[in-house]
C-alpha cells in the first residue's frame, strides 16, 4: 500500500454517507442503510492507525497536535450546524424540544452524545428520531476512539518497539470488542449500539488493514476481485438487514468485512470509487452527514415525510448544504486553524466551545424559554405534559421490583394491574372511587398482562415472571375487584408508530416468532385469556377495551401546527381503530364467556360513528401518541364508576 491520496477511500465515503442519508429519509430499498456508519468506522480506524503508527515510527508523532487536528476537522462544521439549527429552532421548537436540543448540543460538543442517547432510548425507536442531533452519536464514538487509541499506542511503543507486539495488541482488542458486541447486543441492545467498547472492533478492523497489509502489492485483477467482493458484501448487508436486526453483534461483521476488503484492494483506479460523483460526495461526506438529519427532523415537523417529491428535494438540499459547508466552513477553517501555533489553536478551540456550551446551558436551565411564544401557545405547551405525577415513580420497565403505589385513603377497594396505559389512567380511576376508599396499582411498563411473557434479546424484561407473581400476590386481597388495563394491541400487532417492534414480534411465551402469523396470534390469545381467568378465580376482574392510538405525538403536533399556523384536527377513522383492536376484542370476549371477565368499552368516549379524536375543546387528550393525559383519562371516570355500582 502506497501513501498517495486514496481515491478509493474518498469514494467509499460517498457510498457510506449516501446509504445513511437514504436510510434516514426512508427511501425504499435502503432499510439497511445504517451500515454506512459501520463503513465510516472502518475507514476511521484505518486512517487514524496509519497516522499514529507512521508518526510514532518516524519519531514525529505529537499527541497534542493529533488531537487538535481532529478538532479542526470535526468541530467547526458541527458548531455552525448547531448555530443554524438554533436560529431556526428559536421560532419552531417547543420549550421542551429546545431544552432537549440544548442538552444534546452540550453532549455533542463534549463528544459524549453516544452515552447521552444510550441513556435515553434505542437508536431505532421512534422517540430517538425526534432528536435533532441524534446522528452525532457516531462522531462521539469516533472522537472517544481518537482520544484513547494514541494514548495506548504511545504507551505500547514505550514498552516495546516490536511491530508483532503491536499487531497482537490490535488483534486482541478486536477479539475482545467483537465478543463484547455479540454478548451485549443480546442483553442490552442500546448499549451495544451506542458505546465504544462494542464498536471499537470495527475501527480496529480498519487498523489491522494498515498493520498487516501495508506492504502488500496486488495486481490489477486481484484488486478488482477483492474490491468487487467487498462491494457485494456491502450490497448484501444493505438488503438483508433492517432496524429490527440485532446490531452490531455478529451481523455487523458482514459490512465491516466488505469495507475491509475494499480498503485492502487499494484500487485507486476503480470505476466504483474514482469517478467525479463519488469524489464530490466523498469530499463533502462529513458535512452531508451533518446536515441531512436536521432536514429529516423538519420533514417530520412539517408532516411532509410521506411526500416523495419533498423527500427527494430534501435529499438534494442535504447534498448542497453539505457541499457549502465543506467549501466555506470545513476547508477554510481547517486551513486557517492549522496555521496557528499549538497554544493558539487550543485556546481558540476551547474558547468557542466554552461560549457555545455556556449559551446552551442557559437555554437548558431556563427550560427552553417558554416566553418566546404568545399566550395561546404557552397554554398548549403547559398542558402538553399533563399526566399522572407518579407516572414514572409507580412503574418499572425492567427487573422484578415493582412498586406498590396507593392512591386515596381508607380501605383498598380496587387493584389496578397493567402497563403504562394503566398508570396514565390512575388519576381518573381514583376520582371514580367511593368516598374514603383507596386503590393500589401494580404496573410494569411495556408489559401486557400475560404470564410467562418474555422479550427477544432483553433478559432484564421480567414481565411474564412479574405477572405470575401478581397472580399469587392477589390472594392477599380476596374479593377485591381488579381492573386490568393494557396497550394490548401492541401484543398482537406491534407498535403503530414506527417503534422497533413493528416489523416482527419481540415478545414470546416459549419460542420467538418471525412474523405476526396465525400461530403467534393463537398463542398470545390463549396466554392472555388464561391469565385474565387466573386473576378471576377469587376476584371480580374488569378489563378495558384498547383506546385509540395515533401515528404522531399528539400534543407536540398540535403545538407545532399552532406555531406554524397550520391547524387541522388530528383524527383516525373508527374503522381503523376497531380493525387494529379486533384481536384484542376477540380475546376479551372469549375471556368474558370463559370466566366472567367484565369489559369496559372505552371506544365511544373518544370516537363517534366515523372518527376517533385526539383532542377535545382544543386540548389534547394524550401526552404522546397513545397515552392518555389527565384530561383525556378524565373522560373515562364515568366508565370506571361502573365498577363500584
Amino acid at each position: 500500500m502506497n501513501n498517495s491520496f486514496r481515491y478509493d477511500i474518498n469514494g467509499l465515503r460517498a457510498y457510506a454517507v449516501i446509504l445513511v442519508v437514504l436510510f434516514h429519509f426512508g427511501i425504499l430499498g435502503f432499510s439497511g442503510g445504517f451500515i454506512g456508519v459501520d463503513i465510516f468506522f472502518v475507514i476511521s480506524g484505518f486512517l487514524m492507525t496509519k497516522i499514529i503508527v507512521s508518526g510514532i515510527e518516524k519519531n514525529a508523532f505529537n499527541i497534542l497536535k493529533f488531537y487538535l487536528s481532529r478538532a479542526h476537522r470535526i468541530i467547526p462544521a458541527l458548531v455552525v450546524l448547531c448555530l443554524f439549527i438554533t436560529l431556526i429552532g428559536w421560532f419552531t421548537l417547543t420549550p421542551q424540544e429546545l431544552k432537549e436540543y440544548s442538552k444534546h448540543v452540550i453532549s455533542s460538543l463534549s463528544f459524549i452524545s453516544n452515552i447521552q442517547y444510550f441513556r435515553e432510548a434505542g437508536y431505532f425507536d421512534a422517540a430517538s428520531h425526534e432528536k435533532l442531533l441524534l446522528h452525532t452519536w457516531s462522531l462521539s464514538v469516533e472522537w472517544q476512539f481518537y482520544i484513547i487509541l494514541p494514548l495506548l499506542l504511545v504507551l505500547l511503543n514505550r514498552l516495546s518497539k516490536s511491530s508483532n507486539i503491536l499487531k497482537i495488541f490490535f488483534i486482541l482488542l478486536f477479539i475482545v470488542s467483537f465478543t463484547l458486541s455479540i454478548i451485549i447486543s443480546k442483553s442490552n441492545p442500546s448499549a451495544a449500539f451506542y458505546l465504544l467498547p462494542t464498536r471499537a472492533w470495527e475501527m480496529m478492523a480498519g487498523g489491522l488493514i494498515f498493520l498487516l497489509f501495508r506492504h502488500l502489492t496486488l495486481n490489477n485483477l486481484t484488486k478488482k476481485i477483492i474490491e468487487w467482493t467487498g462491494f457485494i458484501l456491502i450490497a448484501i448487508s444493505l438488503t438483508v438487514f433492517t432496524g429490527a436486526t440485532l446490531w452490531p453483534s455478529y451481523n455487523a461483521f458482514l459490512p465491516v468485512l466488505g469495507t475491509f476488503l475494499i480498503l485492502l484492494a487499494n484500487n485507486n483506479n476503480s470505476i466504483f470509487t474514482n469517478n467525479k460523483i463519488c469524489q464530490f460526495l466523498g469530499d463533502s461526506s462529513y458535512s452531508i452527514y451533518l446536515w441531512h438529519w436536521p432536514l429529516v427532523f423538519y420533514l417530520s415537523y412539517f408532516e411532509k415525510e410521506t411526500s416523495l417529491i419533498i423527500t427527494i428535494f430534501a435529499i438534494f438540499i442535504s447534498i448542497i448544504l453539505g457541499w457549502l459547508s465543506y467549501s466555506f466552513i470545513e476547508k477554510p477553517s481547517r486551513q486557517w486553524l492549522s496555521q496557528k501555533k499549538l497554544y493558539s489553536g487550543y485556546l481558540i478551540t476551547f474558547t468557542y466551545l466554552f461560549i457555545f456550551i455556556s449559551i446552551f446551558s442557559f437555554f437548558y436551565l431556563k427550560n427552553g424559554l417558554i416566553n418566546r411564544f404568545p399566550e395561546n401557545i404557552q397554554i398548549l405547551i403547559k398542558k402538553s405534559n399533563d399526566k399522572n405525577p407518579l407516572f414514572s415513580k409507580c412503574q418499572i420497565g425492567s427487573g422484578t421490583n415493582v412498586p406498590e403505589c396507593k392512591y386515596g385513603t381508607g380501605d383498598i377497594k380496587l387493584i389496578v394491574i397493567g402497563d403504562s396505559h394503566a398508570e396514565a389512567m390512575i388519576p381518573a380511576i381514583q376520582k371514580a372511587l367511593p368516598p374514603e376508599s383507596a386503590l393500589i396499582d401494580w404496573t410494569y411498563s411495556g408489559c401486557p398482562t400475560v404470564e410467562n411473557l418474555k422479550k427477544i434479546n432483553n433478559t432484564d424484561f421480567k414481565c411474564g415472571e412479574v405477572i405470575s407473581k401478581f397472580t399469587k400476590k392477589i390472594k392477599k386481597y380476596p374479593h377485591t375487584p381488579i381492573l386490568i388495563i393494557n396497550r394490548i394491541n401492541v401484543l398482537f400487532h406491534g407498535a403503530k408508530d414506527g417503534d422497533s417492534d413493528i416489523s416482527h414480534p419481540i415478545r414470546y411465551i416459549s419460542k420467538p416468532f418471525k412474523t405476526y402469523n396465525a400461530e403467534y396470534e393463537k398463542t398470545m390469545k390463549e396466554a392472555y385469556i388464561n391469565t385474565l381467568c387466573k386473576f378471576s378465580e377469587n376476584n371480580e376482574v374488569y378489563v378495558t377495551r384498547p383506546t385509540p392510538e395515533f401515528p404522531l405525538n399528539i400534543p407536540k403536533v398540535l403545538i407545532h401546527r399552532e406555531i406554524i399556523k397550520s391547524y387541522a384536527p388530528l383524527t383516525i377513522t373508527r374503522k381503523a381503530h376497531l380493525a387494529r383492536s379486533q384481536l384484542a376484542w376477540e380475546a376479551q370476549d372469549e375471556a368474558s364467556k370463559k370466566c366472567g371477565i367484565k369489559i369496559l368499552n372505552t371506544t365511544n368516549f373518544f370516537c363517534d360513528q366515523e372518527l376517533c379524536y385526539s383532542e377535545k375543546n382544543g386540548l389534547s387528550l394524550y401526552f404522546d401518541d397513545d397515552h392518555l393525559n389527565i384530561y383525556g383519562a378524565s373522560q373515562l371516570t364515568p366508565l370506571f364508576k361502573e365498577i363500584f355500582k
